[in-house]
């Protein structure tokens, strides 16, 4: 077992996270309790991972201000997306859930690329965008700068980053927006 907790660094808000392993693979759930657009945010996840850390569903419940959130992305037969039981192909053959409000879902992605240093691997997750609460696709990069860092990249939204990780893979520095305030492992 894994513990996270992270402090919000772009408005007030934690996350704590716990990552655990199955005999079916691993899962990554927590509860992240944030402002957001001058609203405050409480938000209950779950991200279940193969034992190779490709994403095979979500659910998140909370609210956000006066909107409930109860979202379940899983991933069908033959690599279709389900988004609360409606098929989006539009999501086809993705292999990670990104939700946009937590750095605990960059972990599954780091996981399951697995990259040496110097090494870049692009890949389109299924991302829940915080600022609208929809599922869409997000392409993204990763270049393996040292064993504790990534330059994370999303052109679309000509966002760049270096990301600090630990051993295991969580993100400990995510600029601006995350910071790791303590971590621990249990075996």
């Amino acid at each position: 077992m894994y513990n996270v907790l992270w402090k919000c660094l772009d408005k007030e808000g934690l996350d704590a996270c716990r990552i655990t392993q199955g005999p079916d693979g691993w899962t990554i759930e927590g509860t992240a309790i944030f402002q957001h657009q001058g609203d405050t945010a409480n938000l209950r996840y779950q991200l279940r991972c193969d034992s190779n850390w490709a994403s095979q569903e979500a659910t998140l419940q909370g609210w956000v201000s006066t909107r409930n959130i109860d979202l379940h992305i899983t991933r069908g037969t033959g690599g279709t997306w389900l988004i609360n039981a409606q098929p989006d192909h539009t999501l086809d053959g993705l292999a990670d859930i990104d939700l946009g409000f937590t750095p605990a879902s960059n972990t599954n992605a780091i996981r399951r690329l697995n990259l040496p240093t110097s090494e870049t691997a692009s890949t389109i997750a299924v991302w829940l965008d915080a600022d609208d609460w929809q599922v869409k696709r997000l392409y993204q990069t990763y270049h393996r700068v040292s064993p504790h860092a990534y330059n994370y990249a999303s052109p679309e939204h000509h966002y760049r980053a270096r990301l600090e990780v630990t051993d295991f893979g969580a993100v400990s520095e995510y600029p601006g927006l995350w910071r790791m305030l303590g971590t621990d492992e249990k075996r």
